[in-house]
């Protein structure tokens, strides 16, 4: 009976615990996954990582030969909550002007080259329970930043973050007007400290613990 009751104290004290998940490595002994990826385990939870951008600390998601898609999941096929993300991202994606081009090689061409608005790339969050998406957040380049989920991102047992980007692309010599290009790449973004926490015990569960607490407490008694 101790051996039950502290079971049932450890699965309640769980339920309320945060995780933070730090996405560290061990290339190259994770398995491979991919003709250029690798999964690892960090705890408690799977992803992808792309071999080429293995700096052993978060996820690199980057569209020359980079990860564009990952899942992240627990081992223990559970449900989570998602609650926070450390993100950063930048872009090397441009859009020409709306006018001619100026003659190549002068300073007039390369204003021209970026002076139309780009909304790419970006990165989608979409939470996943029992193969269906059920959440999505979408987001932009930006520097270092902390960012909440919405609520929609409770219980669900996997998350897929994917990398938002054309599939093909000019490259710089652009001479079209409101034409997308990428200088080498199109952008990057390093996805870390992903806090997570494991979903409550159902009433149910609950119920049945108080019952079997209960139980003991007269038992108890009965004894005294």
């Amino acid at each position: 009976m101790r051996l039950l009751l502290a079971a049932l104290a450890v699965c309640v004290a769980g339920a309320a615990n945060a995780l933070t998940i730090t996405f560290d490595i061990d290339f190259p002994n994770d398995p491979v996954s991919g003709p250029t990826t690798h999964q690892a385990t960090s705890q408690g939870f799977t992803f992808d990582y792309a071999s080429v951008y293995n700096f052993g600390n978060f996820i690199n998601f980057h569209d020359d030969s980079g990860v564009l898609t990952t899942t992240i999941k627990p081992v223990n096929g559970g449900k989570f909550t998602v609650q926070t993300v450390d993100l950063q991202g930048w872009s090397r994606a441009y859009t020409t002007g709306a006018g001619p081009a100026p003659a190549h090689g002068t300073p007039e061409y390369y204003q021209w080259l970026t002076g139309g608005a780009t909304i790419f790339p970006t990165l989608t969050f979409s939470g996943l329970l029992n193969g269906t998406v059920v959440a999505n957040q979408t987001f932009g380049p930006m520097a270092w930043t902390t960012l909440s989920f919405s609520s929609a991102f409770t219980a669900i047992d996997s998350l897929l973050v994917t990398y938002n980007v054309p599939t093909s692309l000019k490259h710089q010599f652009v001479t079209t007007p409101n034409t997308a290009w990428c200088q080498q790449y199109c952008g990057e973004f390093h996805v870390d400290n992903l806090v997570v926490a494991p979903v409550p015990l159902p009433a149910s569960g609950l119920l049945l613990i108080g019952a079997v607490l209960g139980l003991f407490g007269y038992r108890r008694l009965k004894t005294t």
